[in-house]
């Protein structure tokens, strides 16, 4: 009996000894683990002190291009800003070849070679950033994916603008000119009116800055006979280059007015509510970022700045047939030897364009703020829009539509008419100027009583008023209140009203 008892004593402590082995060891890999997750985890100590030198980096390479700006300022003997100067001053902070310093338009752009980082420098000397370059590994090539996933160009999977190459390339197939990059082979374009198919705009791209585009080691040349870029071994020039160069041609405008609308551009671009900076072109066809569309959609894009030398053409698009613009704005500077328009050159009828406006300052034959031309039978309808630019024609001349012709109704809704209007000789119009039994109605528009001299289209629908009105935001907005569900199913919901700095109607976004 003792002997049975002391076994169990035995049995019972080496149970005892196992379990507690057991239970240390799982203790000790949750410390284990627990002190891991305290080095390596997000908020861990290896993951703090990488987060510290970035930190520390990126206040220091702030502090270069403060003191450099300064430095540069100070130079200047009319305190400005220039692009050499202030290279030369961080070649002095860095040594030469650890920044590249771009003049972008409205600032500087400041790029740290080996961090991967930028900083812009306004023109009063303001530091913006810091920023991460984030390169287009495929240039050229919208159908991959910032992750490389296959692109289609369905809603789903929609092709990608990430770059300036991809402008180029898009123009190139849309009007089956040049060539272009895919899977790393260069090909030859094939006119494409990538009909139904989306595209996006992935980020802010300016034409002056040297991060919007993917690749400038690639060789570019322009070819004449074809009127477009091609991708060119042997060149010596990159696309910024060549695109930047103001005895150049700039950019060639998407798709091509071949008279017919099914060879124009016919899908869907979605700017995403970005931008697109400092576009110039110097064309002897129509201007814009799009030549021609068919049954498109063009949505939810400002182009800023822009500069054209053209003959013909609109600020976004030169001809529209069957399409829709939402959502878009142009500032800049625009000259054509013949007609042109602010956000389209001609309507070639049933044109919906819907919280649009132009900034940009017009100068040509026949001219009108928002449309140039409506001349083929057909509704258009002009919805929330509003012009701001200075317009000069020399024949029809119109803050909104330059001239309306033919059968057909057009409608111009909740729409301002502010810029100055002026040609040298004869009538200029707030709204519009119709011949050959047009037909343009207008609702709740308003016009700046600055410019009513020679308007005569003025009724019970079109209201003068004066700067600073806020009478006349209240009205716009009773309108959008009133209307706010009419466009949901065209996926738009009309812009709200304020007045600007200068007691003007401009859109509260």
């Amino acid at each position: 009996m003792k002997k049975h008892i002391q076994k169990s004593k035995i049995k019972n402590q080496e149970g005892i000894t196992l379990l507690a082995l057991v239970i240390t060891i799982i203790v000790l890999l949750i410390l284990a683990g627990i002190t891991i997750s305290a080095i390596t985890g997000d908020n861990g100590i290896i993951g703090n002190a990488g987060r510290a030198k970035e930190e520390t980096e990126i206040a220091n390479e702030k502090e270069i291009v403060e003191k450099a700006t300064v430095q540069a300022m100070g130079n200047n003997k009319y305190g400005n800003i220039e692009e050499n100067e202030l290279q030369s001053e961080l070649d002095k902070e860095t040594g030469e070849g650890k920044t590249e310093a771009t003049d972008i338009g409205d600032g500087i752009e400041v790029i740290f070679i080996d961090s991967n980082r930028y900083y812009i420098v306004d023109k009063d000397g303001n530091v913006e950033g810091e920023y991460t370059i984030n390169k287009d590994e495929n240039p050229g090539d919208f159908t991959i994916g910032e992750n490389g996933e296959t692109l289609d160009g369905s809603e789903e999977k929609p092709y990608e603008i990430s770059c300036i190459e991809d402008l180029v390339v898009l123009s190139n197939i849309s009007r089956g000119k040049g060539n272009y990059i895919e899977n790393g082979e260069i090909k030859e374009a094939v006119r494409n009116t990538f009909s139904g198919k989306n595209f996006i705009l992935t980020k802010n791209l300016n034409f002056n800055s040297t991060v919007s585009y993917a690749d400038l080691s690639i060789g570019w040349r322009y070819d004449e006979e074809e009127e477009a870029y091609v991708i060119d071994e042997n060149s010596t020039q990159n696309l910024r280059e060549l695109l930047t160069d103001r005895n150049g041609v700039g950019f060639v405008p998407i798709s091509e007015n071949t008279g017919s609308g099914n060879l124009m551009f016919a899908g869907i671009f979605d700017g995403q509510n970005h931008e697109i900076q400092n576009l110039y072109e110097n064309t002897k066809n129509g201007g814009g970022l799009f030549n021609t569309i068919y049954t498109a959609t063009l949505k939810n894009l400002s182009l800023v700045n822009v500069y054209y030398e053209c003959q013909g053409g609109g600020g976004i698009t030169g001809v529209a047939s069957g399409s829709k613009l939402y959502n878009l704005c142009i500032s800049g500077n625009i000259n054509s030897s013949s007609s042109l328009g602010g956000i389209v050159g001609s309507v070639w009828g049933n044109v919906e364009i819907i919280n649009c406006c132009n900034l940009a300052n017009l100068q040509g034959d026949s001219v009108g703020g928002i449309i140039n031309f409506d001349d083929i039978n057909g509704n258009t309808i002009i919805v929330n829009c509003y012009n701001l630019g200075e317009i000069i024609g020399k024949s029809r001349t119109s803050g909104i539509i330059g001239g309306a012709y033919n059968t057909g109704t057009r409608n111009i809704i909740n729409t301002c008419s502010l810029g100055t209007i002026s040609k040298p000789s004869g009538s200029s119009y707030n709204f519009y100027c119709v011949w050959g039994g047009a037909t343009v109605n207008l609702d709740s528009c308003y016009y700046l009583d600055t410019i009513i001299n020679e308007n005569v289209v003025a009724n019970e629908n079109s209201i003068a008023f004066s700067k600073g009105d806020k009478s006349i935001i209240d009205k716009l907005n009773a309108y959008v209140e009133a209307h706010k569900n009419d466009y949901k199913d065209k996926g738009v919901t009309l812009y709200n009203w304020k007045l600007d700095a200068n007691g003007l109607p401009t859109f509260e976004k």
